[in-house]
């Protein structure tokens, strides 16, 4: 991948890349850092997983068009890769229809696995990831500010 379609930025801990039902605009792989992916369950804080380096989120909103599924805070200095939707799908339109139609099919089928883990309480790298009261705090008004910032 080109390397002029990625732009590195650094996130402090506590910053929230995305929330639930938000619009998709980017795919993120994490260079370095830790990012947690959440639900907000009638204002208690569900974990689902703890991304780090060299891995990606964002992927099924981007391939399938719908809003974001989960919500992205930052749990320590992170630098990530912004990948933009539109330079995405600028790649997918030059791949042959067959390729396209296989990508799509798979992220239907992770967002139905996913779906069926997040309902389950189990994570998807088999973590057990436990917040305290005060963590859980946190994460929900830094949710809340965002989401009151971006109108949703």
């Amino acid at each position: 991948m080109s390397s002029d379609i990625l732009d590195l930025r650094t996130l402090k801990k506590g910053t929230v890349l995305f929330v639930e039902g938000e619009p998709s605009t980017y795919l993120y792989i994490i260079k370095t850092g830790s990012i947690l992916i959440l639900r907000d369950d009638n204002n208690r804080v569900v974990p689902l997983a703890n991304i780090g380096a060299r891995q990606f989120i964002g992927e099924i909103s981007i391939f399938t068009d719908e809003t974001r599924t989960a919500n992205a805070i930052v749990t320590e200095d992170t630098q990530v890769y912004l990948i933009k939707k539109s330079d995405i799908k600028k790649v997918i339109r030059d791949c042959p229809d067959w390729l396209s139609e296989i990508m799509e099919t798979l992220c239907d089928r992770l967002k139905h696995a996913s779906d069926v883990l997040r309902e389950h309480k189990i994570t998807s790298d088999g973590q057990v990831l436990n917040l305290n009261a005060s963590q859980e705090k946190v994460y929900l008004e830094a949710l809340a500010k965002h989401r009151s910032a971006r109108g949703i």
